[in-house]
């Protein structure tokens, strides 16, 4: 997919390496050249720009994103800005960063639905992760479904996902695998997406599992 993602402090920072290295296109603007630093050699393309320029906005092609994120931090009324213009130019999803009730308001009148509480996220997710400590990363899809990340159990290790029955026993669907990479040294530690995995596909120990299921069935699934 093609994201941008307006304001590079520490939240934007994080979005724009996790989504470059799960193999999207991503290009970040910010005004400071320091920020564009930390992630220019990871991202598709890193603009130093004010996104709340409208006129910069239509030069860079951000119209055709998929998904624009303004990560913008305190300074709400700059991110309204970068996100009335993304409407207007027509970027189809918008998530907006907000940091209180009255925000969220703001935004639901521009009729803009994405909306990021980035402290309600952090405490759901660290929720999860103390009450199952088997879970590396968790998002919730719905009030029953959820996507985790998780270590490949010593059980699956040498199986085939044919042979794990991953969905016919335990009712998971395997997305996709993260694991290192030993052919690339500046990869070495870092997993890297394997894709959609097939049913002679082979577990290794270190794999990282990005399951997709019932929360109830994968709370199961990890306390075998």
């Amino acid at each position: 997919m093609n994201f941008v993602i307006l304001g590079l402090g520490a939240f934007g920072t994080s979005i724009a390496r996790e989504l470059a290295q799960s193999g999207h296109q991503v290009m970040v603007i910010d005004n400071d050249e320091s920020h564009l630093d930390a992630v220019k050699e990871l991202v598709t393309i890193a603009v130093q720009g004010d996104a709340t320029d409208r006129a910069v906005l239509l030069e860079l092609g951000v119209a055709d994103a998929d998904v624009a994120i303004v990560a913008v931090g305190e300074n709400f009324e700059a991110s309204l800005m970068m996100t009335a213009h993304l409407k207007s130019i027509g970027v189809k999803r918008i998530y907006t960063r907000v940091f209180s009730e009255v925000q969220e308001q703001l935004l639901d009148l521009m009729g803009v639905s994405g909306k990021i509480r980035v402290e309600a996220l952090a405490a759901e997710m660290f929720a999860r992760h103390i009450s199952n400590r088997a879970f590396l990363r968790h998002f919730v899809v719905d009030s029953t479904h959820a996507v985790v990340e998780l270590l490949c159990p010593t059980d699956l290790i040498g199986k085939t996902l044919v042979e794990s029955q991953l969905r016919s026993k335990h009712g998971l669907n395997l997305v996709t695998v993260r694991r290192a990479d030993k052919h690339d040294q500046l990869s070495e530690d870092v997993p890297v997406i394997g894709g959609l995995p097939g049913p002679d596909f082979v577990f290794q120990q270190g794999d990282r599992l990005v399951v997709y299921g019932l929360e109830r069935e994968i709370e199961k699934f990890t306390s075998l």
